[in-house]
């Protein structure tokens, strides 16, 4: 009887964050076009308006949104699959919310140098560890495993 239950919560679980995911992604998408058509609107009625900055910062924050969303729905899915979370997910997430935040503040005018230089270095030690993560993941260890016993 625990087992069905678990297979009925793990089912519900995931049919909601389809429904979720899929209802995010939609209004996600609506905003994005939205934005292209502003821009485009701006551009053609007044390309050196300063709107089109601002226009097209929306746009990058759309697509940023749309990856973050994307990366949190693989997770989710992984987490489902594998019962444990893989630490790729949440660094890929990181990376992409620095990413984001970043341009959102490089568009509105507010960045600093010394925030960039510092973004820059804890984005270049993410991107190292990212690497570490896949080299030593368990999935790693399984796969090579798995072409030791077919080389026997």
């Amino acid at each position: 009887m625990g087992n069905r239950l678990d297979e009925l919560a793990h089912r519900l679980l995931r049919v909601t964050a389809y429904t979720v995911m899929v209802a995010i992604l939609g209004i996600t998408l609506i905003v994005f076009a939205v934005g292209v058509y502003d821009i485009v609107s701006t551009f053609l009625v007044s390309p050196y308006q300063v709107r089109f900055r601002a226009a097209f910062g929306l746009i990058v924050e759309c697509v940023f949104d749309v990856l973050l969303l994307l990366e949190v729905y693989q997770s989710v899915l992984e987490t489902l699959r594998h019962h444990r979370v893989p630490l790729r997910y949440v660094v890929d997430i990181t990376i992409i919310t620095m990413l984001r935040e970043t341009f959102l503040k490089y568009y509105r005018g507010s960045i600093q140098p010394v925030e960039l230089l510092s973004v820059t270095v804890l984005l270049a030690v993410l991107v190292v560890t990212r690497v570490i993560v896949l080299k030593y993941s368990p999935d790693y260890f399984e796969a090579k495993l798995e072409r030791v016993r077919a080389g026997e």
